[in-house]
């Protein structure tokens, strides 16, 4: 009964105190108690839909919106470590309720931020990933981002060559509604190494040609990376696939990937990116067709810091002739586009070609 009770929206909103104060206390407790794995389903589904309700409601008053955060805090968190160990589906209800209790702000990253609960957020990588959802990616996304979650934490799971993996895997069975949560768990690991160049603020436009930039003289502090953030750079084939993605939002997150790998990993990220010419040359030859002009500065940046890293680093890699012709026409093209960021960059990137080595 009560679970067709809470179909009706307007039956919860009508007597919110019951409801906050006696049903969802009620539930939690029957819930820990019940060996049933259905009925601690019924109860999870019907906090749920309850929680739900509310949260699509703004609260009437002050007193409501600090009960419900009782209710988050008191009778939901200490429950999750065993609604994430339970049957399916309880963990996937369980995971979606709390990345909204952590968007309304009833629960904080900092409640979440004890050694077990991070582990169990992250554990889904270890495991098949067909069978990962897209709460879980979320939920990590949220904790990666948080400056509240040491880095040394994140470096202990050592799952950055997982993520990839999930990076792959989502993309060639073309899981859209995967691929910005993906994007945006690998951008938060590379920004733990940015953001750690002491009191220098991150910006999104590349910095990798400017000789100047406080950005790129400022050393890494290998001691606040993550330390297994190199391993990225066997995957930056898939970040230029997808930053020459249709979808703005898709390529504005994989093209500034590319970007930050080349800032904490450089050797890493240049061999990765100078073996992938032919997708630089795809999103360049873009320019004429509309591409966005961030992405097209960001693909010249990448491609001239990697030319330098190339020679400064006596790299030997198997560059295709052909492909460096092609990318310096368009790149002489750009140089007369007009555009003062895409001109400036594109006389540098010409000068690095140029002096590209060992080309077959």
């Amino acid at each position: 009964m009560l679970e067709s009770i809470v179909e009706e929206p307007s039956l919860v909103l009508q007597w919110p105190s019951v409801f906050i104060c006696n049903i969802l206390p009620s539930l939690s407790a029957i819930y820990k108690g019940n060996k049933d794995g259905d009925a601690r389903f019924l109860c999870l589904k019907i906090l749920f839909d309850v929680m739900v309700i509310f949260l699509n409601e703004p609260p009437n008053d002050g007193q409501q919106a600090e009960e419900l955060k009782s209710i988050s805090q008191l009778h939901f968190l200490p429950l999750y470590p065993m609604f994430v160990k339970d049957e399916d589906p309880i963990p996937i209800y369980a995971q979606k309720l709390l990345l909204m209790l952590i968007e309304f702000d009833y629960i904080k990253i900092s409640d979440i931020l004890n050694v077990e609960t991070v582990q169990q957020c992250f554990e889904f990588l270890l495991g098949d990933l067909s069978s990962a959802n897209v709460n879980n990616v979320k939920l990590c996304m949220a904790l990666a981002s948080a400056p509240e979650l040491e880095t040394k934490v994140l470096s202990q799971l050592k799952v950055v060559r997982r993520i990839g993996n999930l990076l792959e895997f989502v993309n060639a069975k073309e899981m859209e509604d995967f691929l910005e949560p993906t994007l945006g768990l690998c951008r938060a690991f590379l920004l733990r190494s940015i953001c750690h160049r002491k009191g220098l603020p991150y910006v999104k436009e590349p910095t990798l040609l400017s000789d100047s930039s406080p950005e790129m003289n400022t050393p890494i502090d290998q001691q606040n990376c993550v330390r297994d953030i190199a391993d990225f750079g066997g995957y930056v084939g898939v970040l230029l696939e997808l930053s020459g993605s249709q979808e703005p939002n898709v390529s504005d997150i994989a093209s500034e990937c590319v970007v930050l790998l080349l800032k904490v990993a450089p050797r890493e990220g240049t061999t990765g990116f100078l073996t992938n010419l032919p997708k630089v040359t795809a999103i360049l030859d873009c320019w004429q067709r509309g591409a966005a002009h961030l992405l097209v500065q960001r693909m010249l940046h990448a491609l001239g810091y990697s030319c330098r890293q190339y020679f400064s680093h006596a790299m030997i890699l198997s560059i295709a002739l052909s492909e460096v012709s092609k990318i310096k026409l368009i790149v002489s093209q750009l140089s007369k586009c007009g555009i003062p960021a895409l001109v400036t960059a594109a006389a540098l990137v010409a000068s690095e070609l140029d002096r590209l080595p060992r080309c077959r």
